[in-house]
């Protein structure tokens, strides 16, 4: 299990590395319910492999804001995030335009000013034809 409680910051819901499906060219959302703690931001992006770290950060939501971090090929315009800031929290990061190479993990990243580990969960994206 790759879950992480800190300062009682939890993923509700999770995936737990379990794998979703999308279909070639269509759009799949992720979303992530979690509680506790003072969150001050939600991090979505690709996972590297091997290591609990983002690859590729792909998106930062805040309570007011939503930063796309990755403008260049291959998520160029394809990539977006909400935020309701409401408690629970619920964040959803959508991937549009799925492509054969978007297979991988992805990682959602919870982050407070006082947290000093990490509280994360992933999912695999499996893409299939249309």
């Amino acid at each position: 299990m790759y879950l992480f409680i800190v300062c009682g910051l939890k993923f509700v819901s999770s995936y737990n590395n379990k794998k979703v499906t999308g279909v070639l060219g269509s759009s799949v959302n992720f979303t992530w319910a979690f509680s506790g703690g003072n969150v001050d931001l939600v991090q979505w992006g690709t996972k590297k492999d091997g290591v609990f770290v983002f690859q590729q950060l792909l998106v930062i939501v805040t309570k007011d804001t939503t930063t796309i971090t990755n403008t260049d090929p291959p998520y160029s315009g394809r990539v977006s995030g909400v935020w309701n800031g409401s408690s629970p929290g619920r964040a959803t990061f959508s991937l549009n335009a799925i492509q054969k190479a978007d297979e991988r993990s992805y990682m959602c990243n919870l982050a407070t000013k006082r947290l000093g580990v990490p509280v994360f969960d992933l999912v695999r994206l499996l893409v299939v034809g249309e």
